[in-house]
């Protein structure tokens, strides 16, 4: 492809991505509208719920002096405020989620703006565009698209089988527990009670599904409180034994470097616990003479590095294709891997620091 047409896809891919990162921007900007309006009305219906709570705890107390039709009456009224105040609760956590979402894509297509006006050589010296118009060029710009619809599938279908499918299970609970008010007000409370269970654990995962997604901490604190979350909460669920050696590393790094750091530290656990059948594994991050040494290490069964490499349909190669792009394309640096049967794995990464 001739210089001309290949910085002619580079602008169009610069802009698509811009117009997306604007239409985010709105967006974000109605949802912090929806999500002042959702808190207030939680906030009313919050003050209304425990009005009418003490309201049931008082008929509870003097159960005699009230008739049949009152008591239903109450607990009506009551369930239905419960009722309402979790589903606009509800509501607001997926306006939340969504809020997260959509900041965490901003923060990737700045990234990847950045990546493609540097190979235009809008970065003001006048080099970006010899560097970047040849053949490598044009596989990075395409590995980049691709890796973001990849991701963009991937979290379309966890949150399909997870808070999706969840969610559809509390309504159908929710319309059991009303259908229940009108016949067994004990077994309906069971049912409620059940719900609000069943509530709290989809909330923990949803949680957990957007601190894998996009960390908030990454943000707010930085990589290495970040990571030291990440590690002990991926040891527990993956059965690992991580020990997390952090050495010179002081204060924030640029956030892009942040990002793709745990990213790339992220993959390479992924791939220990899915494919190493490891006990243990150690992650070391060193910085000396302005270069961040990064070196995860695990006990496993290991694997013929050169074979898996040169095999493309195999998930690990794409797993280390992926890790080695991250080093080497979006951060300048350098990738290795070594690793022998029955004698573990161990990648390693250099990146210069600017």
């Amino acid at each position: 492809m001739a210089d001309n047409e290949l910085l002619q896809k580079i602008e169009a891919t610069r802009d698509a991505y811009r117009e997306e990162q604007d239409s985010n921007r709105r967006e974000l900007n109605e949802i912090e509208v929806l999500l002042r309006q959702s808190a207030a009305d939680v906030e009313k219906l919050g003050q209304r719920e425990l009005s009418v709570s003490n309201r049931v705890r008082d008929l509870e107390v003097n159960i005699d002096k009230y008739s049949k039709a009152e008591i239903k009456n109450f607990y009506t009224a009551a369930q239905e405020v419960q009722m309402r105040l979790q589903m606009m609760r509800g509501q607001l956590e997926q306006l939340q989620f969504r809020q997260n979402n959509l900041r965490a894509r901003q923060n990737q297509l700045s990234d990847i703006i950045e990546i493609l006006e540097a190979s235009l050589g809008t970065d003001g010296d006048g080099t970006g565009s010899a560097e970047f118009a040849n053949g490598d060029s044009e596989d990075i710009i395409a590995s980049i698209i691709q890796a973001q619809e990849k991701e963009r599938l991937r979290i379309s279908l966890q949150m399909h089988d997870g808070p999706a499918q969840s969610m559809s299970n509390l309504v159908l609970r929710a319309e059991i527990c009303q259908r229940l008010l009108d016949i067994d007000l004990d077994q309906a409370r069971a049912e409620l009670t059940a719900l609000k269970g069943a509530i709290n654990t989809t909330l923990q995962d949803t949680r957990r599904f957007i601190f894998d997604l996009r960390p908030m901490t990454l943000d707010d604190l930085g990589l290495v409180p970040t990571l030291r979350r990440f590690v002990t909460q991926f040891g527990e669920k993956s059965n690992l034994e991580i020990n997390l050696m952090i050495q010179n590393v002081e204060g924030r790094l640029p956030n892009h470097y942040e990002v793709t750091i745990f990213r790339f530290i992220q993959e390479a656990l992924n791939n220990v616990a899915k494919h190493a059948s490891a006990h243990e594994a150690r992650v070391l991050l060193d910085i000396s003479d302005n270069t961040l040494q990064i070196v995860i290490e695990d006990d496993g069964d290991g694997f013929h590095v050169s074979e898996t490499l040169a095999d493309e349909s195999k998930r690990r190669n794409m797993g280390i294709a992926s890790m080695r792009q991250q080093v080497e394309a979006l951060l300048r640096g350098e990738f290795g891997i070594e690793s022998a049967i029955g004698r573990g794995t161990r990648i390693a990464a250099t990146v210069p620091l600017l």
